[in-house]
């Protein structure tokens, strides 16, 4: 299989760097442009046929994937007319929105034997990937807590709130930073600008991990900065990844706090200890393309996609969870195996 004949459904928000990645690769042919609004579709007839309608690709035999950069809530239709007709499948996350919709997804792949990998982007991103070689050499410590901040102006999603809009994104991050789910979620939401939608446009999610690790995490699409901050508290030292720094997106502070035993009164005192600041030299990579290429090796290696549908399936049911918390006035909820 020289060169695979890939198509790509959707040319919204992230559809249009999808194309601009998809442009860029050898050995794929981009056969179709498939997308409801055809006069901006019909901007890149050069490029690829444009269609209107998904069914004309699932019916293509020669056609070997797709990538589905859909809104969320059209996923799982799309997703499952591809996998019945033994395309492989990149879907943007949020995988669907709904658990039972991604765990028919998953089995379908399994039953066609075809690749389904989830746009989890930030797994593909070269400082994540260095957090994780960190946390696997224990230099942090033990994880105390973490905190989280997804802040900007839009877009404002009208069939998604920002929980699975812009969560999904952590929660995938730490599902593969720690490779564990969390054991219970607690949520509190604010919706501003759709409330007979039940949309929300602000959230406080706290994850709560064994071993005491928590972390606290704040997405809102109405804040007066885009912010794409983490801040990772470990007993022997601290982390800070700032996204939005792409010279310099992470940063280790030699800082902790000693237990100082104090002689015949048995007891300790903490003691704050300051030290120096690190700055790794990160390679800068674009996520995305590094997310696509791997999809295409998945499917010419036969190879288990990093962002698999398992760790979709994960995902979803945390979000799922949120939103049932949130409903729930924040009350915390179990994580089920």
């Amino acid at each position: 299989m020289d060169t695979l004949n890939i198509s790509l459904i959707g040319l919204g928000y992230w559809g249009i760097n999808y194309l601009r990645v998809l442009l860029l690769l050898n050995n794929i042919k981009l056969k179709y442009i498939c997308d409801k609004n055809q006069k901006k579709a019909e901007k890149y007839s050069n490029v690829a046929k444009i269609v209107k309608d998904p069914s004309i690709l699932a019916k293509d035999k020669e056609l070997d994937a797709v990538i589905i950069a859909t809104p969320a809530s059209t996923h799982y239709e799309i997703a499952k007319l591809m996998l019945q007709a033994g395309k492989h499948v990149l879907i943007e996350k949020p995988f669907t929105m709904k658990y039972s919709e991604a765990e028919e997804l998953s089995q379908l792949s399994r039953q066609m034997n075809t690749i389904l990998m989830v746009g989890h982007i930030y797994c593909f991103n070269p400082a994540v990937n260095y957090i994780r070689e960190i946390l696997n050499t224990g230099k942090l410590g033990n994880l105390l807590y973490g905190v989280g901040l997804r802040l900007g102006l839009g877009p404002i999603r009208n069939d998604a709130s920002c929980t699975w809009d812009l969560a999904t994104h952590d929660i995938a991050i730490l599902d593969y930073l720690l490779a564990k789910e969390p054991v219970a979620v607690s949520a509190h939401a604010g919706s501003f600008f759709q409330k007979a939608k039940g949309i929300y446009d602000y959230a406080n999610i706290l994850l709560y991990y064994d071993q005491g690790f928590t972390f606290n995490l704040i997405v809102s699409w109405y804040a007066a900065e885009k912010i794409r901050t983490w801040y990772l508290m470990g007993s022997n030292c601290m982390l800070k990844f700032d996204d939005m720094n792409k010279t310099a997106p992470l940063m280790i502070f030699d800082k902790k706090v000693d237990l100082v035993i104090n002689e015949g009164e048995g007891d300790v005192t903490p003691v704050p200890r300051e030290g120096g600041v690190a700055i790794p030299y990160i390679k800068q990579e674009e996520p995305l393309l590094l997310e696509v290429k791997h999809f295409l090796e998945c499917i010419r290696d036969g190879k288990k996609p990093l962002t698999d549908c398992e760790q979709g399936l994960r995902v979803v049911k945390i979000l799922e969870l949120i939103e049932e918390s949130i409903k729930r006035h924040g009350q915390l909820l179990e994580v089920r195996s």
